[in-house]
């Protein structure tokens, strides 16, 4: 006898994954990724299908401590035993950490106002070990200062042509950056960025453009210039997938804590 659905609910999760283990957020054929381990665990342990609407297709090698995603089920499990069910099905480089029934029309990825990343650097003369898959190595004294002032440059409504590389599938390359923030944990530098939305890998290149401000490669006062030619043969490099954290998506409204959208006349508050 077949079971009959009775009740189909939307579910938002949140979850956190370490990009090293996976080939992206995506489903792909013959790669590794954390959506199809989310979608195979969760058929594994229910024997049903889902398909997972993700808020952020993540490179791989890309972390997320709070990536959002959503799906149809219809399971009998609590919501608030979810996230432990679930991950009695999962490896150990992907874990959900909470679950809820959201409205039947939200999307992750439309509804979504902003999002905000780390980028971290591992600031010494030997190279990293246990952070090794988390930092981008920098063995030279950087001139933070310069870096600081550099990073001024990005914040507010620019063209970010020249932070995007070829194979985007974005045809708006102007975006907002609200908050630009260097923040020293020796010996770690991190650089957390919010913005309405991210080209593609931009935050690797404005990372690597500060780096080579850091450096003395490019001074702050080059950024205005750079930004109006739009070349991005003229930023940094693009940094390693591996220094760059998905930390938390915002929404209107609050969904997960600490998640509401607090940008609300569209100007960086200070």
């Amino acid at each position: 006898m077949t079971n009959v659905c009775r009740e189909k609910l939307k579910i938002a999760i949140s979850t956190e994954y370490l990009g090293v283990d996976f080939h992206g957020w995506q489903r792909q054929e013959n790669a590794h990724t954390v959506q199809a381990e989310l979608e195979d665990a969760w058929f594994e342990l229910t024997s049903e299908r889902i398909v997972l609407n993700g808020s952020s297709r993540t490179d791989a090698g890309v972390s997320a401590r709070r990536h959002i995603s959503s799906f149809v089920t219809c399971s009998s499990i609590p919501v608030e035993r979810i996230p432990l069910a679930w991950n009695t099905k999962l490896g150990p480089g992907v874990a959900v950490r909470e679950a809820k029934i959201t409205q039947t029309d939200f999307d992750p990825r439309f509804d979504a106002l902003g999002k905000e990343y780390t980028y971290s650097f591992y600031l010494s003369k030997t190279r990293p070990v246990i952070e090794r898959f988390q930092t981008h190595h920098v063995p030279q004294k950087l001139d933070l200062a310069a870096m600081r002032e550099a990073s001024a440059s990005f914040l507010g409504e620019h063209d970010f042509t020249a932070l995007m590389d070829q194979g985007s599938p974005s045809k708006r390359p102007c975006r907002s950056l609200y908050s630009l923030v260097l923040e020293e944990a020796d010996p770690f530098l991190h650089l957390h960025v919010i913005g309405d939305g991210f080209l593609y890998h931009m935050v690797r290149i404005l990372a690597g453009t500060l780096l080579y401000v850091g450096l003395g490669k490019l001074t702050a006062q080059d950024i205005p210039l750079l930004l109006k030619e739009r070349d991005r043969r003229a930023m940094g490099p693009t940094l390693s997938a591996c220094g760059l954290t998905l930390e938390r998506v915002f929404y209107k409204d609050e969904l997960f804590g600490s998640d509401r959208w607090p940008y609300h006349d569209w100007q960086a508050e200070s």
